[in-house]
């Protein structure tokens, strides 16, 4: 399965590199063994996935969410975006959206 970021969700990294330098390598860890089945679906092949954060040292509960969306038909993962549970409870169905759009649109455009 092949990884694609787009310049979106590298900014939304970007920004939480510099309070948790080791979110890259924490986020790799558990996306490029990425499988569907064992993951939380929300529906339309999007996945909230759990990354456990070894900058705060509290296991999966306590560090970053991401949603990832999956594009069987090219075996694509996408993140679409990233936060620290911490800071941010949740994002709401618009957020998700505009995240989603964004993403898609950058991918739809280089390709």
């Amino acid at each position: 399965m092949q990884i694609l970021f787009s310049e979106h969700f590298k900014k939304q990294l970007k920004k939480l590199k510099k309070k948790y330098p080791r979110i890259k390598d924490d986020l790799l860890e558990i996306i490029e063994p990425f499988n569907p089945n064992n993951e939380i679906s929300i529906g339309r092949s999007i996945y909230k996935i759990r990354i456990p954060s070894t900058d705060m040292q509290k296991g999966k509960s306590g560090g970053f969410r991401s949603y990832i969306y999956l594009y069987v038909k090219k075996d694509f993962l996408l993140p679409l975006c990233i936060y620290p549970k911490s800071e941010t409870e949740s994002i709401t169905e618009s957020e998700l959206k505009y995240h989603l759009d964004q993403t898609i649109r950058e991918i739809v455009e280089t390709i």
